[in-house]
């Protein structure tokens, strides 16, 4: 079974967006890619082509109103409503069966293929569990789809439904409400799948897991916009094509302030010897060990044997 990736951006995410196809490729060179087009500019749009055909790779693009969302509340800062575009997937790409959606804030640094084969019978879904969560709730940035249950249910519209509804309000974007309405129908794959590239989900260096296919920057974490947590990952691949990629776009002014307090805390959290800062830091360390560093001296090596210009499992 072939694999089939699916992503969707706005304008402002697309440099993710050409990262995550660059390095889905090069592990998986048989992969197809679809993105989600909520608004992405000509220039942009060509950047795209221009990058299908560099990876000699499918890359279609599929157009999205940028109004569709117009009705849906956002209640989280660090969303947008790009993150809803995965419930119209089932609708938007009717001839397919079976898609492995992935945020567009990832990058990939290993085989995917278990995802084009993993077993979903009459679940709804296959994805990771949120880390530290002990309700079996998964995060959706990495989602296997089921699509002809999603069809035969009408689940992208129901999940659409339930969120802009007067029940009790759901904070956490179409996550949770997919959580809820995909309850007892997920298949979980391996914490591999998706890891979060910030050590302050995970307690010890122990709870990070053995093999890493997929790092995810979470929250406002985006490596294109300001230096995070295991970023050498993602610019490894993003110097690849860097001649294709749209120029840097100054960070706010709010996002710069919010980022020197958030070094300021961690700072004073390590001077003043607490806990949760100490954890932070030695799992911060093991990331860059025991993920970061191997992966980069791997294929480092690789290049200088001139193998780096082509895909690899």
């Amino acid at each position: 079974m072939s694999l089939h990736i699916v992503t969707g951006s706005d304008d402002n995410y697309v440099p993710g967006v050409l990262v995550l196809l660059a390095s889905v490729n090069f592990h998986n060179p048989g992969a197809r890619f679809t993105v989600l087009d909520l608004g992405i500019s000509p220039e942009n749009r060509a950047r795209l082509d221009r990058l299908g055909e560099r990876l000699g790779a499918r890359v279609d693009r599929v157009e999205v109103p940028v109004d569709v969302f117009d009705h849906v509340p956002v209640r989280r800062a660090h969303l947008t409503r790009g993150t809803f575009l995965r419930l119209l997937i089932p609708e938007l790409l009717p001839a397919d069966d079976r898609v492995v959606y992935m945020d567009c804030d990832m990058v990939v640094l290993g085989d995917l293929s278990p995802l084009a084969t993993v077993e979903l019978g009459e679940q709804l879904i296959a994805a990771v569990r949120s880390p530290g969560n002990r309700d079996n709730k998964v995060n959706a940035g990495l989602l296997v789809m089921n699509l002809p249950r999603w069809r035969a249910e009408d689940m992208g519209r129901r999940c659409l439904a339930r969120f802009v509804s007067d029940e009790k309000p759901v904070l956490n974007g179409d996550e949770a409400t997919l959580n809820l309405m995909a309850r007892g129908r997920i298949v979980f794959l391996p914490p591999g799948f998706n890891l979060f590239a910030f050590s302050g989900f995970y307690p010890t260096p122990a709870a990070l897991p053995p093999e890493v296919r997929v790092v995810h920057y979470v929250v406002d974490r985006k490596p294109w916009r300001l230096r995070t947590e295991m970023d050498r990952l993602w610019w490894f691949h993003a110097r690849r094509i860097a001649d294709l990629l749209p120029p840097p776009r100054r960070l706010p002014l709010r996002a710069r302030l919010s980022q020197l307090n958030r070094a300021r805390r961690n700072v004073m959290g390590l001077w003043l010897g607490r806990r949760k800062y100490r954890a932070r830091r030695e799992v911060a360390r093991a990331m860059e060990q025991g993920i970061v560093e191997p992966y980069l001296a791997r294929w480092a090596a690789a290049a200088t044997q001139g193998a780096l210009a082509v895909s690899a499992r």
